[in-house]
């Protein structure tokens, strides 16, 4: 009896094909493996990177609570009387005027319009600004200035002092430091008081200095809120949207920023 140890071409054609299967089988389950390895690796790094991309709605509510008690965050809103200095960072773009004053380049374009405006609305209008940005040692001979011209009329030093504060103020403590207002006169009539809102270029621009951004900045029955006695000649610019609701709701300045309680 003869037993054959060699397959017959049958037997070896199948044994091929059942290698061929099996070795197939295996680089199937090779690759699906792979292949949810890395799916799984690039969903975990997609995730984390969104988490910390995004940030927590506690952070957020604490930010926009922080923004919403930052009345610096718009420049033109800054507070600057008695009670508050000129921010130490403080700092500010100057255009020069025709007559050599300076004032925020921010508000020059607002400030040219409604100067042309004032006196092409009327031939015979004339406004001049008499007083734009000072710097802080400006500032303080002004003051320095109107005390003496109280003492020279018998005001011992101490009430030649208050008076004076009462229209200047000192140095780091004047909106003049800021380059934002602006002292405006009748051409024909150059003396900062209070005829000067007789002038019909006052009224003018008191009636239309909100369309343009400005403010009447120390009005009538405001001294204990403002500080400062009533100016009709001292505006102050803090852009249209402020300047429309501060007028349209006769507020100051501080009023407008919630600074002082209104009854």
């Amino acid at each position: 009896m003869v037993i054959h140890l060699i397959p017959t071409k049958n037997e070896n054609k199948n044994s091929y094909f059942f290698f061929f299967l099996f070795f197939c089988l295996v680089i199937a389950l090779f690759l699906g493996a792979l292949t949810a390895t890395k799916a799984s690796s690039g969903h975990t790094a997609h995730r984390g990177s969104y988490h910390l991309a995004t940030p927590t709605p506690f952070a957020d509510s604490v930010k926009k609570k922080t923004d919403s008690f930052n009345v610096s965050d718009d420049p033109l809103l800054v507070l600057v009387n008695k009670k508050n200095k000129l921010p130490k960072n403080y700092s500010i773009t100057l255009k020069k005027l025709k007559n050599g004053k300076q004032v925020a380049k921010i508000m020059y374009r607002d400030l040219r319009n409604m100067w042309f405006n004032c006196e092409a609305s009327h031939p015979g209008y004339s406004i001049t600004v008499v007083s734009g940005y000072r710097t802080s040692a400006k500032q303080q001979t002004l003051l320095r200035y109107e005390i003496i011209k109280n003492e020279s009329v018998g005001m011992n030093d101490n009430l030649a002092k208050k008076d004076a504060l009462r229209s200047v103020a000192p140095a780091y403590y004047s909106e003049h430091e800021t380059g934002l207002c602006v002292d405006i006169a009748a051409s024909d009539y150059l003396q900062l008081n209070r005829k000067q809102e007789n002038t019909p270029e006052n009224q003018w621009i008191r009636r239309h200095c909100a369309k343009y951004g400005f403010i009447l900045r120390y009005p009538k029955k405001k001294e204990k809120i403002t500080g400062y006695m009533y100016e009709p000649w001292h505006f102050r610019y803090v852009g249209k949207k402020a300047a429309q609701a501060i007028t349209n709701q006769h507020l100051s300045l501080e009023e407008y920023l919630g600074i002082c309680k209104t009854k």
